[in-house]
């Protein structure tokens, strides 16, 4: 009996120290931000996947849709959709997509940061998409990666999200 009276008092005292510690929105995007800047600075991972004129890295877990083509690429991760745009048309310095996220969604910003390195621009914008959820977008020039995330996995999908956008190369 004393067991028993005893897990009922510490249970809600474990569950509520246990959502303590679990990383806040704010701590996964300040540690996505710095992970993204590594990766834009890094050398591209190396593509294991293709497209038409499109090749691409993908992460184990995501799977590319049969009704994708060179412009607009849709990839899933247990079911979420994460939607590549490529304007082949834009460079590598290209702030195009960079402008429309300000001019659209300026007053509606949670995060943003941008990157700069070897006449390469880029980005990260997490912006507020629901209750615990956020957009997230990733961008390098004039390729752009969209998704909508949970704030738990907001650190996990920017790290892989800038790495799918770095190694996207297109084929002439």
């Amino acid at each position: 009996m004393r067991r028993n009276w005893l897990r009922i008092v510490i249970a809600p005292f474990l569950i509520v120290a246990l959502a303590a510690c679990s990383p806040s929105a704010e701590d996964q995007t300040g540690e996505g931000i710095k992970a993204a800047k590594e990766i834009f600075q890094d050398e591209p991972t190396k593509p294991n996947e293709q497209v038409e004129s499109v090749k691409l890295f993908v992460p184990v877990g995501f799977s590319i849709q049969e009704n994708s083509d060179d412009t607009n690429i849709v990839l899933t991760k247990n079911s979420n959709p994460y939607v590549l745009f490529i304007n082949p048309n834009e460079k590598q310095n290209s702030r195009l997509f960079y402008d429309l996220v300000q001019a659209e969604k300026k007053n509606n910003i949670y995060a943003l940061e941008t990157y700069e390195q070897n006449n390469r621009f880029g980005f990260i914008a997490v912006l507020p998409s629901g209750e615990e959820q956020f957009e997230i977008i990733t961008s390098i020039g004039g390729v752009k990666l969209t998704t909508i995330s949970d704030e738990d996995n907001i650190l996990s999908n920017i790290e892989k999200m800038m790495k799918i956008v770095r190694s996207v190369k297109i084929e002439s």
